[in-house]
């Protein structure tokens, strides 16, 4: 398969639905500004800017440099920003995709700094340098989401994820727990896609499906018990009752 030129690399294929996408972008171009090192309220910028930035840790440590950018042409978001990160990780030739949300530029340091720690950053998609995927592939279009809310999960603030956090240890899975096997990977593809095409609300359409063994968890906030019900019967027409589990909730009036 060929692949395209990586100054800047494009996926033609539609973004799943991202949970906040579209103001990640928008932080991202009010964060840096038209000229390097400078902040102003620029909302477009160059991939040339953006790519050869180092990357530092809260620690100021340099983990890697900027060295790609994921679009999706049809939406105008950035899926993801590729950083060389294996000389930090300790392992060579190794890029790993992060969100933009995980980045922030910071001006004294003249860098990208993130609070990522290393052991969070060595469980984001990672792959070699002379090996590029396909970000059109299905599994790494979810191993990208799945990295995305496990960033989320994992960096919210404690008083507010007390019950997340409770669901995690009792069943010791996370989003980054996906299968990796073909059943696995397509029982979360055909729920994902079911629910995508029917009519919810888009938290609901953005609910976690993890699948592990042919079991299927199901995480996330929906607006009312009708959408919690389509989602449970979407879920049920992929696997049986006993191979689901519901951690759904819905929302407060």
């Amino acid at each position: 398969m060929k692949y395209l030129p990586r100054n800047v690399l494009i996926s033609l294929v539609p973004l799943l639905t991202l949970i906040g996408a579209y103001a990640e972008s928008a932080e991202l171009a009010t964060t840096l500004s038209s000229t390097p090192h400078k902040i102003s309220n620029a909302h477009a910028w160059r991939s040339s800017q953006v790519i050869g930035q180092a990357v530092k840790n809260s620690g100021d440590e340099t983990i890697g440099v900027v060295q790609d950018l994921l679009l999706d042409m049809k939406s105008g978001v950035v899926q993801a920003v590729v950083i060389s990160s294996g000389g930090f990780l300790g392992i060579a030739d190794t890029l790993s995709a992060v969100p933009v949300s995980a980045l922030r530029f910071d001006v004294d340091a003249k860098a990208f700094k993130t609070k990522l720690t290393k052991e969070q950053l060595v469980k984001a998609p990672q792959f070699k340098t002379t090996t590029w995927p396909d970000f059109s592939d299905t599994a790494m279009l979810e191993a990208m989401r799945s990295y995305r809310n496990f960033i989320h999960d994992d960096t919210t603030d404690p008083d507010n994820s007390a019950q997340n956090d409770a669901t995690l240890k009792q069943n010791a899975i996370s989003p980054t727990s996906q299968g990796n096997s073909e059943k696995d990977i397509k029982i979360t593809k055909d729920i994902r896609s079911s629910i995508i095409a029917t009519e919810l609300s888009f938290d609901a359409k953005n609910i976690k499906i993890i699948t592990k063994d042919e079991h299927v968890f199901l995480r996330g906030v929906v607006e009312n018990h009708s959408e919690h019900l389509v989602i449970l019967n979407i879920a049920k027409n992929h696997v049986s009752a006993n191979q689901l589990t519901d951690e759904i909730s819905v929302k407060t009036k």
